[in-house]
């Protein structure tokens, strides 16, 4: 079930954000179900991102998983996690994620107790849907060989100082070469493709069905796959607002196995045996704004670990980051931030996944 609700409350936290597309009646209680029929459900509030990585979500619903857990599922979708901590802080949102950015950091520094709790998407090794893209034509032709032939080029980010921007910034370092040496422009995931296409960009971090249609249209190609440069690299976490990890911690734990059953059914399709890939391939032609089936069917899957965990030694890495560039005043406390309480829960009840 999908409700489009109003979050109000946000100019308080973090100043005021649009409304979503579409506006639908607020429940009245956290607990209350969305329909007569789910009334003795419990509903859990997720925001989602229109992206592969809500699959689990989805799958956690439509397989029956969250009944189970006697669970009931509202998304809201934003276009990224920075969006969600205000109503997670203020207790509107019970579930999120997406990217490690300041804004996350900040709002935990700022004690709102927001819990990162599980792994959403990771640059495990062997892994193919994360990588630096360059232009074609300058890797054809070898122009661009190492780190240090970036020098002078123009680097792409979908927003300023972003995750992978920290990484990138590192690998050029280990080559030499300072930030400041290259041009960076903000440009949007759809718009990339045509900007190496015109030969406006020499480099940046896309994201899938972006990648593969850059390599098919013979403009960019993936240079530096993420988990090798990286090997397991955090990208992206599921968030618990403090509400529902604290004084719904119950329900927060039952949603966490469905949750994982959702990732494991996910993990299955598309890392293991291969079983349930169409139907899942079908879900996401609902849940993305990819409608095209084949190409789903080419794109380098999000990795997601199916026990959920969390590398916070990589998510300490780039608040360090962070705090260099002035975007934090501090660190936090990166163990008191991930919360493995929930994922490990989970784990106990169905097992670990081998």
């Amino acid at each position: 079930m999908r409700r489009w609700w109003l979050l109000a409350g946000l100019v308080a936290l973090l100043g005021a954000l649009g409304p979503p597309a579409a506006a639908a009646p607020t429940l009245s209680a956290p607990e209350r179900g969305g329909s007569p029929a789910a009334a003795q459900l419990t509903v859990v509030r997720v925001g989602t991102l229109n992206a592969a990585s809500d699959a689990p979500f989805f799958l956690a619903q439509e397989r029956g998983y969250l009944r189970e857990q006697g669970l009931d599922l509202e998304t809201t979708p934003f276009d990224s996690a920075q969006q969600m901590i205000a109503p997670l802080g203020a207790d509107q949102l019970d579930v999120g994620g997406g990217g490690p950015g300041p804004g996350l950091f900040n709002a935990i520094q700022r004690g709102i107790a927001v819990r990162i709790v599980a792994d959403r998407a990771r640059a495990a090794p062997g892994t193919r849907f994360n990588c630096l893209m360059v232009r074609k034509e300058l890797l054809d032709s070898g122009a661009v060989r190492d780190w240090a032939d970036l020098r002078g080029r123009v680097y792409a980010e979908p927003v300023p100082g972003n995750v992978m921007t920290y990484l990138f910034e590192r690998e050029l370092g280990k080559a030499g070469v300072r930030p400041d040496e290259l041009q960076y422009v903000t440009v949007p995931f759809p718009e990339m493709m045509v900007a190496f296409g015109n030969g406006i960009i020499d480099a940046a971090y896309p994201v899938e069905p972006f990648n593969t249609l850059g390599a098919e249209r013979g403009v960019a190609d993936c240079w530096k796959q993420t988990a090798d440069v990286a090997p397991n690299y955090q990208i992206a976490m599921v968030l618990y607002g403090p509400t529902f990890a604290e004084q719904r911690a119950d329900t927060a734990r039952r949603f966490m196995v469905a949750y994982l059953r959702g990732v494991r059914d996910y993990y299955r399709a598309f890392f293991g045996d291969g079983e349930g890939r169409d139907a899942l391939l079908e879900l996401l032609t609902r849940v993305t704004p990819v409608r095209d089936r084949a190409l789903l069917a080419r794109v380098a899957p999000t990795w997601m670990d199916p026990n959920g965990a969390v590398n916070a030694a990589s998510l300490r890495e780039i608040q360090r980051w962070y705090v260099e560039r002035g975007d934090m005043a501090t660190e936090i406390d990166m163990d008191r931030a991930v919360d493995p309480s929930f994922a490990d829960y989970a784990v106990a009840q169905l097992g670990t996944y081998r």
